[in-house]
């Protein structure tokens, strides 16, 4: 009988992968930062977030590139990172534009992905990616709809479920708008302020309303800086303070109500941190069978 984990076992675990994350980058010269609820969980908790089942971090496209070439080239030889699996952005298995680092031999179930049976189901660590942004808000604006329409259309591709209508609307218009055809222009927008070296910065593959999606490039500082997460430290923006009130207003230092702590997304609706996804997969690779 599979064991009911709880959420510290879960934490645990992904603290495992940020740190080899962590060992990788610093080896390759590689910068990063935790993101959103990450940066926010290590300036207010010193760790994760208590009710917080995921990690999320930054790189900009340039240190991004250069993670996604040197993990798939140097892990498979390197006995430290053999065990993860690099899902990258923009594949038919995964056609979200984040990539992740996939610990194998373990399952992570969202009910958001259940019906992509093609993507890795493990513990993860998301990696998304800060691009150079313009400061007319119009030019940010369309920059923002190009990566929108390219994430809905993503979720529509990966079989995302939603009881709205009006979002089931959305996700099959997505597979009309966003063609073959489209669908490189949408991505080749999205980058045209790269190498610019604007005064802004932006990530528009993630939940946020358009408002919080961009904030200054100074935010991010000359270097990272590291701060005490659970029992290690791990980098955030050297100016991360002003970061989270752009993100999250001047009261983010505050604990939310419960109201707020029970709508926040739920990663891992099926875990088991011994055994991996594939042992959770019926033989005609069609169905779940966790729950039978």
């Amino acid at each position: 009988m599979k064991k009911d984990y709880t959420l510290k076992e879960i934490q645990s675990c992904i603290l495992s992968i940020i740190k080899d994350i962590d060992i990788f980058c610093r080896e390759n010269n590689i910068e990063y930062y935790l993101m959103g609820g990450s940066a926010l969980g290590a300036m207010r908790h010193k760790g994760f977030i208590p009710w917080d089942d995921d990690l999320d971090i930054f790189m900009t496209v340039d240190n991004y590139n250069k993670f996604l070439k040197l993990f798939e080239e140097k892990a498979p030889t390197d006995k430290r990172f053999q065990k993860y699996f690099l899902q990258k952005e923009n594949t038919k298995e995964w056609p979200l534009f984040l990539s992740r680092v996939c610990l194998t031999g373990t399952t992570m179930v969202s009910d958001e992905f259940k019906f992509n049976m093609k993507q890795h189901h493990t513990v993860f660590v998301d990696i998304m990616c800060l691009y150079s942004a313009p400061k007319k808000d119009m030019a940010r604006k369309f920059q923002y709809i190009a990566a929108q329409l390219l994430r809905v259309n993503a979720l529509a591709l990966s079989g995302f479920p939603n009881e709205s209508l009006a979002k089931r609307v959305a996700l099959f218009l997505s597979k009309i708008v966003v063609n073959p055809l489209t669908r490189p222009l949408l991505i080749k927008y999205v980058h045209r302020y790269e190498g610019k070296n604007t005064e802004l910065v932006g990530h528009y593959f993630g939940r946020a309303r358009f408002r919080r999606t961009s904030f200054l490039r100074s935010y991010l500082g000359s270097k990272p800086r590291y701060v005490p997460f659970e029992d290690t430290e791990l980098p955030v923006f050297e100016n991360v303070e002003e970061y989270l009130v752009a993100r999250f207003g001047d009261k983010w230092m505050e604990m939310p109500s419960q109201e707020t702590k029970d709508q926040y997304p739920v990663h891992g609706n099926f875990v088991d941190l011994e055994k991996d996804y594939t042992e959770y997969i019926s033989l005609d690779g069609k169905h779940w069978i966790y729950g039978e």
